[in-house]
């Protein structure tokens, strides 16, 4: 699929759990599933990409699709994918 986006750097790495919480301050208090984010994030390796396009970060989110599948109307997307 050529959406126009250009991988310039990826890392693979374990995010301990301080810096799970971390990462999701801004949800604690306001998510009720705050915990089963942190521990979702520890439970195995993530990947940090930098891409590169002309608007990124709305053309990523447009290429990956609402993140609740309930509300996707189309029949294939990456979060019915995956």
């Amino acid at each position: 699929m050529d959406v126009g986006f250009e991988i310039s750097a990826l890392q693979m790495f374990y995010m301990d759990r301080a810096n799970a919480e971390e990462f999701y301050a801004i949800y604690k208090g306001v998510v009720a599933e705050y915990s089963e984010m942190v521990v979702e994030l520890c439970s195995g390796p993530c990947i940090a990409l930098e891409i590169r396009q002309m608007d990124p970060s709305k053309a990523f989110r447009d290429f990956c699709g609402p993140s609740d599948p309930a509300s996707v109307s189309t029949p294939v997307n990456t979060v019915k994918v995956w």
